[in-house]
């Protein structure tokens, strides 16, 4: 019954194309979003889904990814293309300590294997952004880890 109503939220927030980050979401929230917009990369134009994943990196991600540009190749790289047009995802485990977040989603490619990806987020402190979880990086895992085997890498 809680996976049903997650997922109706989830679905929820995929159909609004221009979210941003905002305090009411939960990490589990924002990293869905990302993944839905991912799956559904064209939409409104090419590569729309990746700029919507694009406004919930941090900044201290988007100091390191450069350019939007450059955040495009990235997730266009063979270790995070099977995010671009998935046919599914869940949060198989997340974990929230103050304002650091560990999300794990399983994602359904649209060719080859399942692949699991390790999304880190914070809580922002300033500005705009203030009271807002945002991505600071993702990290493909690798079968059979968990987020336990991921916090002593983190």
């Amino acid at each position: 019954m809680l996976a049903l109503a997650f997922s109706e939220m989830v679905a929820g927030l995929a159909q609004v194309p221009d979210l941003a980050p905002k305090p009411g979401l939960s990490p589990e929230q924002v990293v869905q979003y990302q993944v839905n917009a991912l799956q559904h990369n064209d939409e409104p134009h090419a590569d729309g889904g990746i700029e919507r994943t694009f406004r919930f990196a941090s900044p201290s991600n988007k100091s390191f990814t450069g350019p939007l540009e450059h955040f495009v190749s990235i997730l266009k790289s063979p270790a995070y293309l099977p995010m671009i047009n998935n046919l599914a995802s869940s949060v198989t485990e997340s974990q929230i300590e103050g304002d650091l977040a560990t999300v794990a989603i399983r994602i359904t490619p649209a060719e080859g294997p399942q692949q699991t990806y390790l999304f880190v987020l914070s809580k922002q402190h300033d500005g705009d952004f203030d009271n807002c979880w945002m991505t600071d990086s993702v990290v493909p895992m690798q079968e059979g880890e968990s987020l336990s085997d991921e916090a002593t890498t983190i």
